[in-house]
């Protein structure tokens, strides 16, 4: 089952279409162009980003770690990624990414 950030990022071309994502990304179907910000699997890295398309294996898709942020395209992706690590440090002082979504 695939978990889902409670305050989800979702991209600006990605906003038109969220419900539609969201619902084709947990049938396990193919959305070309649509990337997906999830926790990094190595503890040492904070995000990582990948094509939805990835999720069409089964193994993959098992093993997913809870998704963060939503983009329609790779450039709307890093993106969502840049304002996270701006209001991470510049805002709140935390060091990690992932200490400040855990604080949300």
């Amino acid at each position: 089952m695939i978990r889902w950030y409670k305050n989800l990022y979702v991209g600006d071309n990605a906003k038109k279409r969220e419900h539609k994502i969201r619902h084709h990304v947990e049938k396990g179907k193919l959305l070309p162009g649509i990337y997906l910000i999830t926790y990094a699997q190595n503890e040492k890295n904070q995000l990582e980003i990948f094509p939805a398309d990835m999720l069409k294996q089964k193994v993959l898709f098992a093993q997913c770690p809870e998704i963060i942020g939503i983009a329609s395209g790779y450039e709307e992706a890093l993106g969502i990624v840049m304002e996270l690590a701006d209001k991470s440090y510049r805002q709140e002082g935390c060091t990690s990414i992932r200490q400040y979504l855990n604080r949300e």
